[in-house]
């Protein structure tokens, strides 16, 4: 007997808005609509908008503009997991020639409609067969379950199966991992619900039923962004996050675990002044000689919703490890630490379905040639002003950040942007950008490679799906970002996307593990009852040129 029970859940999403502005609340009510005796099941989301709901907010001294968190309450009926969940797994068929999509939602699972974005991969240059991967996913059991899942692979990323491990109320808000140097360790970074405090996590193996452990937490933190590297017998972690109780405003923080994450320090990373707060994506990246670079936002003003900013990237030539880390890289401009690769430019910071029903604002990506860790590639977006909406940028810089190339690449109306260099130096760059317009606009998901600075590219179509379709049940649509990485002659990825099981909407093919019927295009539960299109998170292999 498998009766449903309701979670509330609660999800903190920063805008900035002009002082005394309200904003407003966003409750989702999911109904139970369908089930069947395997536990299958269907929920329809029920939108209403509460006026009048104010946020707490953050000042600046004089007042001019505050920080709000926009609230997203989401209510999700669902039912308790049936014991046997895992019960079965299909047989993938042959792989797509040259590459590989495959749905991760898992055939015990088939019944869900959820909105499953922000997904992220994490992988193990020594098992290839080790993966662990991540998006916006409630617990199967419901609102009494007191952790949040992981997808986990060992089969190469054939095949995925859900993992209860995240200490977080059925599901988190962000959340990001990296592995160990010895598998199966993964690390993560999350906000936890309720309330949202960071959680600063390991699991010695990612495959095990058993809560990952609590390392470090605090409260007042966005986006954290997770990076490692192994030193002898010791991990280094390094989590990038927007503090909002650093002093002064300047919010751009790593934290810092030198010994695995038994403990970890904040580094502040901002030496300029601020508007306040800079933007919430902190992106560190290491070479193999523990280089790390971080990548992040200087806000310096805003006029409304439009934010003024730099594109900044610090160093450290020894991984974090002295007293004051990340000054290695200084601007000829004013002698501060933090390279300015871009000045000024316009950040439209915008917490409602502004390209093809998502937000924008916090859009950046950096990947170092872990093997030369001279050639450094960075990617942001921006508004550019010319009828665009969103615009990504890619440079490049072959002497560690000193100078860097004009832009080598330049996407319009595009977003999550993420970069990765395979060791033969080819750069990969995963992108999702909008094209057509109004009911004839569509998600496409684009990996580029480059082998000479984007001279020249390959261009693989991972993806081309409705933009307007499915309806957004909260924000992130897709995600504020998704994943790329790279290992021996492969880059591996993950993106969300409209699931509909339409051969045209994925070019490279694709593997569903849930059921579907592809004659018809149409998601089945576990009755084989038809249901509606919802948002999936998708892993990708694709051979990096030789």
């Amino acid at each position: 007997m498998f009766e449903p029970v309701v979670v509330l859940l609660t999800v903190r999403l920063p805008v900035v808005v002009v002082a005394e502005q309200l904003t407003e609340k966003l409750v989702v009510a999911a109904q139970l609509t369908a089930m069947d005796e395997t536990g299958e099941h269907t929920y329809k989301p029920a939108i209403h908008y509460l006026d009048g709901c104010r946020a707490p907010q953050r000042k600046r001294p004089e007042g001019a503009w505050v920080m709000r968190v926009r609230v997203l309450a989401v209510g999700v009926a669902l039912c308790v997991a049936c014991k046997a969940a895992e019960r079965e797994v299909p047989q993938p068929p042959a792989k797509p020639a040259g590459g590989r999509v495959v749905d991760l939602i898992p055939l015990s699972l088939s019944g869900e409609t959820w909105q499953d974005a922000e997904p992220f991969l994490a992988l193990y240059a020594s098992n290839p067969k080790l993966m662990a991967a991540s998006a916006f996913t409630p617990n199967p059991g419901g609102s009494t379950s007191a952790t949040a899942p992981i997808f986990v692979s060992d089969d190469g990323g054939d095949s995925w199966t859900l993992r209860n491990t995240l200490p977080s109320q059925s599901m988190t808000a962000d959340i990001t991992h990296a592995v160990g140097g010895t598998p199966p360790v993964l690390y993560a970074g999350i906000l936890k619900a309720p309330d949202f405090p960071l959680n600063e996590l390991k699991a010695n193996d990612f495959l095990s039923p058993a809560t990952m452990t609590l390392q470090g937490f605090r409260a007042d933190i966005d986006q954290p962004f997770v990076r490692s590297s192994a030193v002898g017998n010791a991990d280094r972690v390094y989590i990038g996050l927007n503090d909002f109780d650093a002093p002064d405003g300047r919010t751009a923080t790593v934290d810092v675990s030198l010994d695995g994450g038994t403990t970890y320090t904040p580094r502040r990373i901002e030496t300029r002044n601020t508007a306040g707060q800079n933007g919430p994506s902190i992106r560190p990246a290491v070479a193999q000689d523990h280089t790390v670079y971080v990548a992040y936002f200087g806000w310096r003003s805003n006029a409304g919703a439009d934010v003024t900013s730099d594109v900044v990237v610090v160093r450290d030539d020894s991984g974090a490890t002295g007293a004051t880390p990340f000054r290695d890289l200084v601007d000829p401009s004013d002698h501060l630490p933090g390279r300015l690769v871009a000045t000024h430019v316009t950040i439209p910071w915008s917490n409602a379905p502004t390209l093809g029903q998502e937000r924008i604002g916090s859009t950046l990506s950096i990947a170092v040639d872990a093997l030369h860790s001279d050639n450094v590639y960075l990617a942001w977006a921006d508004r550019v002003g010319t009828g665009d909406i969103y615009t990504v940028h890619v440079r490049r810089s072959t002497d560690r950040g000193a100078t860097w190339s004009g832009d080598l690449r330049t996407l319009t109306n595009a977003t999550d942007a993420s970069l990765a260099v395979s060791t033969n130096g080819t750069v990969g760059l995963l992108y999702q950008q909008v094209t057509g317009s109004a009911s004839t606009s569509r998600w496409v998901t684009r990996l580029e490679q480059s082998r000479d600075g984007f001279a020249t590219h390959q261009d693989v179509v991972l993806a081309t799906v409705p933009a307007t379709t499915p309806a957004f049940q909260f924000l992130p649509y897709i995600g504020d970002y998704n994943c790329l990485l790279t290992r021996g002659n492969q880059f591996l990825g993950i993106f969300s996307a409209n699931n509909t099981p339409d051969s045209a909407n994925f070019p490279q093919g694709v593997v569903y593990q849930r059921r579907v019927d592809f004659p018809t295009h149409r998601l089945l539960d576990g009755s084989g009852a038809p249901l509606a299109v919802s948002i999936d998170p998708f892993f990708f292999s694709v051979p990096v040129l030789p």
